[in-house]
């Protein structure tokens, strides 16, 4: 091959990445579906009066909401019911809805309700409700989509901070 070759090809490879680098940039997405875990918002209501504090649509906040995960690798299902009498008394401060795109491509586009965290006053012990319908394709009764746990400082002061 000759130098006019290379060169031909060089100038094609670098326009091919400037091709390539401009689309990925011009996305302007800060974080992928797996990032976010598919979460489409975050919806706030006031446990008093049912009434919707705040929706949380941008992708920082909802990145930072998966990065606070209540699930953990410690055996819960033994302390469960302590937890749950933990909470006898204990008046409901927020709900934290989750709600996620729907996986099929077709059909229904709304984002669909999958967990509710109940925070309760003067407490780092919470409620998570799993939604019955965001597990397709199987019955599971009500009393085995509810889980309590306990928080640290740290997280239940994560999890106030969204309502305000």
């Amino acid at each position: 091959m000759s130098k006019k070759s290379y060169r031909i090809i060089g100038i094609l490879l670098v326009l091919l990445l400037c091709i390539c680098a401009g689309c990925s940039a011009g996305r302007g997405e800060k974080y992928t579906v797996e990032d976010l875990d598919n979460l489409a918002e975050i919806k706030i209501y006031s446990a008093e009066n049912h009434e919707l504090i705040k929706t949380i649509s941008e992708e920082e906040e909802l990145y930072q909401y998966n990065q606070h995960s209540l699930f953990d690798d410690s055996d819960t299902e033994e302390c469960q019911e302590e937890l749950e009498k933990g909470l006898e008394g204990a008046k409901e401060e927020y709900y934290i809805i989750s709600y996620k795109n729907p996986v099929a491509r077709f059909g229904k586009k709304e984002p669909e309700e999958n967990t509710t965290i109940t925070l309760y006053e003067n407490t780092n012990i919470v409620k998570m409700t799993v939604e019955e319908e965001s597990i397709k394709g199987l019955s599971i009764p009500e009393e085995f989509l509810t889980f309590y746990y306990e928080l640290s400082e740290e997280e239940i002061d994560f999890y106030r901070s969204l309502a305000e």
